[in-house]
């Protein structure tokens, strides 16, 4: 239904104990990774922010502040081969979750369902954040408008938001 209803300004969050789930492991994985303590990979990041985003550039300078208090491991590979054995390396007691934004646009549609079929056997949680109708079995219909979706495990919308961040309006 649209317009989505807007169910807080803060995400909703899983709670245990009254704090906020702690981040055991991370890692990404990316054909060229860049690095937030290279200074010339920055520069690059941001020559790739459009000029009339206000407020864009900021957030890409106080996130790379954040990453690089603790930088994360961005190993080199191919989501389609290689994240079987990423999601391996995590701990095994740990919630894995696999999150990806603007990635299956890239990706033909044959291997975008070669990915799905992937990500749903490896017994995680998948937060997919893409255009309507790029990941396979999601709505096309124009509900949504032309936003990005956020979907949980391959099928569940569970917001709609800006292709960039700006903003996330999430479904009740």
């Amino acid at each position: 239904m649209w317009p989505p209803t807007f169910t807080g300004r803060s995400a909703p969050t899983p709670v245990r104990h009254n704090q906020v789930p702690e981040v055991a492991w991370r890692a990404g994985l990316d054909l060229n990774p860049l690095q937030v303590t290279s200074e010339d990979d920055v520069r690059w990041l941001h020559c790739l922010v459009w000029p009339d985003e206000a407020g864009r550039g900021e957030r890409l300078s106080a996130a790379v502040e954040t990453a690089r208090r603790d930088p994360p491991p961005v190993y080199r590979g191919d989501l389609l081969t290689d994240l079987p054995d990423l999601v391996a390396k995590a701990p095994r007691d740990a919630t894995v979750v696999v999150f990806h934004t603007a990635v299956l646009g890239y990706v033909g549609p044959p291997d975008r369902a070669e990915f799905a079929k992937t990500v749903s056997r490896l017994g995680v949680t998948w937060l997919s954040n893409e255009s309507p109708g790029v990941l396979p079995g999601t709505l096309a219909d124009g509900r949504y408008g032309r936003d990005f979706l956020l979907v949980r495990d391959g099928t569940e919308p569970v917001a709609v938001t800006d292709a960039h961040g700006t903003w996330v309006q999430w479904l009740g």
